[in-house]
């Protein structure tokens, strides 16, 4: 298989793992689950990941790549939802302050 390939083959399983594992409101609302960990990821985003490397075919270091750039985009996901966990907080307590009871 030529590069061109193995990169469009990449490409597309990532792509997949994207729109998979998309940030929507309703995560963004939702409670870190108490969903098993394996190596820090949640047990059904490993699901996916092996879903992947048995739908496009990848070797050990096709996957291995998938993988690296999956926890990234998990991690990235993660830190999202916290900054804006912790902006929301700050705005309530600031309205709450405002108009003297809690929300």
């Amino acid at each position: 298989m030529d590069i061109q390939t193995k990169k469009s083959i990449l490409w597309d399983a990532f792509e997949e793992l994207k729109s998979r594992w998309s940030v929507d409101e309703k995560s963004l609302e939702a409670k870190d689950s108490d969903e098993p960990k394996i190596n820090g990821l949640p047990e059904s985003k490993v699901k996916d990941l092996m879903e992947i490397k048995e739908k496009y075919q990848l070797d050990d270091l096709e996957f291995l790549f998938i993988v690296g750039a999956a926890v990234g985009f998990y991690e990235g996901q993660k830190n999202v939802k916290d900054v804006i966990s912790k902006k929301i907080m700050t705005l309530n307590e600031f309205v709450s302050s405002i108009i003297g009871r809690e929300l």
